[in-house]
């Protein structure tokens, strides 16, 4: 970040939401050789904080190292075991345990049944387009 002599509160905004965004998907954000002026705003609109002090390195060199570590480190953690996608219940399937229906999914997927229509009266719940009668 040598060349970025200057950030203002829009762009510490989008780091904040890049930072939430990559955090939901397991990605983390390391910042390298920020100037003095941009570690203080970053200092006190809370990114370092956010993102951590042990991810802003003084060299890249240093920021590339401790990422292959990291890396690393979480690729020799074990896993633990989630059911193969084929095993996992679709979305359908959890819906009909749910509302404790016992259509099955051919018979919903043939088009020959339809699926309950729902109780709920409340419009907030109620969904965009109105359905067909």
């Amino acid at each position: 970040m040598a060349p970025v002599t200057y950030i203002d509160s829009s762009a510490v905004q989008a780091l904040k939401d890049l930072y939430q965004e990559y955090k939901l998907r397991d990605i983390q954000i390391a910042i390298s050789n920020p100037n003095r002026d941009i570690l203080l705003t970053f200092s006190k609109s809370g990114v370092v904080d956010m993102i951590g002090k042990e991810w802003f390195f003084v060299r890249v060199h240093d920021a590339v190292q401790v990422c292959l570590q990291h890396v690393q480190s979480i690729e020799e953690m074990p896993t633990t075991t989630d059911p193969p996608p084929e095993d996992r219940p679709s979305l359908l399937q959890r819906l009909l345990r749910q509302t404790g229906e016992d259509l099955s999914i051919p018979e919903l997927e043939s088009g020959n049944q339809r699926p309950p229509a729902s109780t709920d009266t409340n419009p907030q719940l109620e969904p965009l387009l109105p359905r067909k009668p």
